[in-house]
């Protein structure tokens, strides 16, 4: 099986991405267009195999939307991924990252990842759809700062 080439998403990729995210049972109904210019995807032969998603807020970020085809888990895609999206979001000027998840806090924990009260989230990812009410309160929220 071939390596999966990961790149910036584009607008054919919307149906693929949108039945991705289905299947992890993520949400994507509060999705952008302009939130997509921060999304990428892994691909092969011309399908995609995962992605990742980013909301820039400033100087902080909101990770989300990560997920692996499950003929695809267990061989570093997700990995991958995450250091992919956390360079793109250096380049946005994002120091601060965070994630909100119900399933994978252990997975973002191996990659430096730290649970954090949600009363500590700053007003920009408090004010996000995905904090306020798409996640549920039970949700693990996490930080991790970015080095330069």
């Amino acid at each position: 099986m071939s390596k999966p080439a990961i790149s910036i998403y584009e607008h054919r990729d919307e149906v693929a991405l949108s039945l991705l995210l289905q299947a992890a049972d993520l949400s994507g109904e509060d999705i952008t267009p302009e939130m997509l210019e921060h999304f990428l995807v892994a691909r092969i032969d011309h399908g995609i195999v995962g992605a990742a998603g980013l909301e820039v807020l400033g100087e902080a970020g909101l990770l989300r939307s990560v997920a692996v085809d499950e003929a695809h888990r267990g061989m570093g895609l997700g990995k991958d991924l995450v250091a992919a999206i956390e360079e793109h979001a250096r380049e946005a000027g994002v120091r601060e990252l965070y994630l909100l998840t119900t399933t994978a806090e252990a997975f973002f924990a191996g990659l430096g990842y730290l649970k954090v009260y949600r009363e500590q989230a700053p007003a920009g990812i408090a004010g996000t759809e995905q904090f306020a009410s798409l996640c549920p309160s039970s949700s693990c929220f996490m930080a991790k700062i970015l080095a330069e």
